[in-house]
Formats: C-alpha cells, sequence, structure tokens
C-alpha cells in the first residue's frame, strides 16, 4: 500500500503526463521508458564512457622494483597511517628471480642477485 503523499504524487504525475488524464502506472512506466532510450539513442555519451576509468595499474607499473638483501619483504603502503595492513611478502620462491608483487598496493620486491637467503 503507498502512503498518502506517494498516492498523491502519482495522481498527479498521471493527470499531468496521461492524454486524458486516466493513464495507469504501466503506462507511466512506458512513458519514463521511452524517454530515457530517446535521450540516449542507443549511444552511449562519451562522459559515461570514460567516468570511471583510472590510469592506476599504469602508474604502478611504472614504479621501478624494489631490490632486496632479504628474503622477505615488509610492505606497509609507505604512508603509515594513510597506508595499508603490514604484509610480509616471501621472496625466494620457487620463481626465484621473478618479482613478488604486494597485494594491497602493487609495489613489486625482488632479492638481490647473488643473495641466497640464508641458505
Amino acid at each position: 500500500m503507498l502512503r498518502r503523499s506517494s498516492q498523491a504524487l502519482l495522481t498527479t504525475v498521471t493527470r499531468a503526463c496521461g492524454p486524458r488524464g486516466t493513464a495507469s502506472v504501466v503506462s507511466l512506466t512506458r512513458l519514463q521508458c521511452a524517454s530515457f532510450s530517446t535521450i540516449y539513442d542507443l549511444q552511449t555519451p562519451y562522459e559515461d564512457i570514460n567516468r570511471h576509468r583510472s590510469d592506476a595499474e599504469l602508474r604502478i607499473s611504472k614504479v621501478p622494483i624494489v631490490e632486496l638483501n632479504s628474503s622477505v619483504a615488509v610492505c606497509d603502503g609507505g604512508g603509515g597511517a594513510l597506508g595499508h595492513p603490514v604484509e610480509y611478502i616471501q621472496l625466494d620462491t620457487h620463481k626465484h628471480n621473478n618479482p613478488q608483487t604486494c597485494k594491497y598496493c602493487g609495489v613489486r620486491y625482488m632479492m638481490k642477485e647473488g643473495y641466497h637467503g640464508g641458505h
């Protein structure tokens, strides 16, 4: 059941939009769908296409790989309270010369060449 204010609003809208003032909710919905489709004409405006795009991946890929003399990297985002939770990243995995990535900020860490991590 609609509230009285909603019912009054609905009757006002149906009187204004209806051809004879007796439009039903179904015809009102059709009118709304028609007006939406005529606004966009089956093409998305340029602003909607690029509104939520980010170049964060490109910026992170430009950050150089951090080389460490350790088998474990500790990453906290570098901002103290503005960073992210501390993450310990193991660098001496099966892929020895491949960088390991922080799952929060995307910074890549790698062991220096010739370092064997306490062997």
